[in-house]
């Protein structure tokens, strides 16, 4: 199938398939010429999913040609993942898109830039992060350029709907370590680091009033299905304290940095030796703002983890993470103890442990096939009444673990109910 029907089979629409079409062409020109290619071609690869994906279009590339650079005109082959703005302009009302694009393109090209300029200035473990081609922020056109990973052997993990003990873990340490050059930056860049401040905002009512609504919405999806059980009343002092919930996660704790904001299965892809995972790949900065490092902690383990792993591992999960960051920041001269500790660390979870459910119950929720209404909908589709009992039995299963464990870490004791 050529690039043209694949394009509009997946967004629709001769106008729409033109566009990129043309931003393809466009981008694949600029990109070569960065590079110095001659007599430079492209071919689209394969990619399990070619779409448009909630906030985004994506098509994965193969660029080759021959490099001035290179001893005998050697043939260069680069292999990408071309992200473009939604055609659908239902997604451009609230002005999400837009937001997100800036911030993602505001964290390649400045702030992952400068994370790969402090690992060459400190013996830091190394955090992988795609190169970045391209950028193109024109409001309705943007678009990024990303190293495709795939190619390099990060695969993302579809065994289950949750991550193991080896992959979370591995997870996590990669977490740790974007989360310590986070306060290197701040430390090393003062001016880029409050530029950044001003780009990646947190979660408020005046920032993201649309969001909160959503997540408004999924909160009173889940009273109704949790009606005259026990978790009721946790979920209707959720829905009337959400803001201040929410808010809080950024106004109460004790430390801040730049965090991924979305950090779940799904936003990670891993590289193996024998089958086992030995290295993380974070993707999708979107969501990228200020926040605690606890929630970005604790919401991995809770949306990627099965209760029953939890149990088992949860103080280990939270040993590996603190002791990679502990790591991180001393090799770069620094002391975790002051910048943050391990026991504001735990006093942040406490905080941040209402948020993390909120935000749980929503991903839950639209992944469980659950969410069949509005612009973002959920990609499963269920057609029969036995297919959709048993999606809300399983979201229900998975939420009150959430519930469960938290409430044994003692991570909902802020909310009355």
């Amino acid at each position: 199938m050529s690039l043209a029907s694949t394009v509009k089979e997946n967004i629709g629409g001769k106008p729409a398939c033109l566009r990129v079409l043309h931003n393809v062409f466009k981008v694949m020109n600029s990109i070569a010429t960065a590079l110095k290619l001659k007599e430079w071609t492209f071919i689209q690869q394969n990619f399990d999913k070619i779409a448009q994906n909630y906030f985004g279009v994506l098509i994965p590339i193969n660029l080759s040609g021959k490099c001035d650079k290179k001893q005998d005109n050697e043939n260069v082959n680069i292999s990408l993942v071309l992200k473009l703005a939604p055609t659908d302009e239902r997604y451009r009302v609230s002005g999400a898109v837009t937001m997100f694009f800036e911030k993602e393109i505001f964290v390649y090209t400045k702030v992952l830039r400068r994370y790969q300029e402090i690992q060459r200035t400190f013996p830091l473990p190394q955090y992988v992060m795609p190169e970045c081609y391209y950028v193109r922020n024109d409001y309705c056109y943007e678009l990024l350029a990303i190293q495709n990973m795939c190619a390099e052997n990060y695969k993302p993990f579809i065994s289950s709907m949750f991550l193991d003990i080896d992959h979370i873990t591995v997870a996590l340490i990669s977490l740790a370590r974007f989360h310590a050059l986070s306060y290197i930056f701040e430390k090393t860049d003062k001016n880029l680091f409050e530029e950044a401040k001003n780009v990646c905002v947190p979660i408020t009512e005046k920032n993201n009033k649309r969001y909160l609504d959503i997540l408004l919405d999924r909160l009173k999806k889940a009273l109704s299905k949790f009606e005259n059980t026990n978790y009721a009343p946790l979920f209707e002092a959720l829905k009337h304290g959400y803001i201040n919930i929410i808010e809080s996660a950024t106004n109460s704790v004790k430390s801040l940095c730049l965090c991924h904001g979305d950090i779940w299965k799904e936003n990670i892809l891993f590289k193996y030796e024998k089958n086992l995972p030995t290295s993380a790949c974070i993707i999708d900065y979107q969501t990228t703002r200020i926040s605690s490092p606890a929630y970005d902690v604790l919401y991995l383990i809770m949306s990627s983890t099965c209760s029953s792993l939890r149990k088992k591992h949860f103080k280990h999960l939270l040993d590996v993470y603190y002791e990679t960051f502990e790591q991180a920041l001393n090799q770069a001269n620094l002391n975790s103890k002051e910048i943050y500790s391990r026991a504001v660390l735990e006093d942040d979870l406490v905080i941040v442990g209402p948020t993390c459910l909120i935000m749980a119950n929503t991903a839950i929720w639209l992944a469980s096939g659950l969410q069949e209404e509005g612009h973002v909908k959920s990609k499963i589709v269920l057609s029969t009444d036995a297919e959709k009992s048993k999606a809300v039995a399983q979201y229900k299963n998975i939420i009150s673990g959430i519930i469960d464990d938290l409430l044994d870490n003692n991570y909902l004791s802020t909310v009355i109910f």
